[in-house]
This record gives structure tokens, C-alpha cells and sequence, in this order.
């Protein structure tokens, strides 16, 4: 697999993971609130909650709020779209 496919690929499970938390932004914040230690804790939770991989939940978590308004979220889903289409 080319280097470009394989960044493709982590783009795409990164775009995947922003639209299941702004779909669930409660359970995103659950996770983190029960998070009993720092950063890794918080990332460790947010994998187990979701699922995701490291990079996914690392990738969660450094989102911007202003993320999370129906704009951006309709902006995500149609750059995840184009993005399936064009590994398809």
C-alpha cells in the first residue's frame, strides 16, 4: 500500500471519528469527565467509549468547539464523502 493510501486512509478514520462524537457529544463528554487522570486517561476513555484507535481518539480530543456546529459538521461529512469516493 503507498504512502498516500495509508494517509488517505487515517484521514478518512479521523473525519469517521469527528462525525460519531459530534453525533454524541454527551457520551464524548462522559468519557472525558470520568476520566480519573490526565490526557492519557481521557484518550484511553475515549477509545474505549467509541472504539477508535489512538490516532482517532488523539485526534477527538484536540477538536476545536467551534467544531461542533451543524456547519462544520455538514462540512466534515461531505470532505468524509468526497474522501470515500475517491478510495472507492
Amino acid at each position: 500500500m503507498s504512502e498516500d493510501k495509508k494517509h488517505e486512509l487515517i484521514h478518512r478514520e479521523i473525519l469517521a471519528a469527528y462525525i460519531t462524537v459530534l453525533d454524541q457529544p454527551e457520551k464524548l463528554l462522559e468519557a472525558c469527565l470520568n476520566a480519573v487522570g490526565g490526557m492519557v486517561d481521557a484518550r484511553l476513555a475515549v477509545e474505549k467509549a467509541f472504539g477508535f484507535s489512538t490516532v482517532a481518539a488523539d485526534a477527538v480530543l484536540s477538536m476545536q468547539i467551534q467544531r461542533f456546529t451543524p456547519l462544520e459538521r455538514n462540512r466534515i461529512q461531505d470532505e468524509l464523502a468526497a474522501l470515500d469516493a475517491s478510495l472507492a
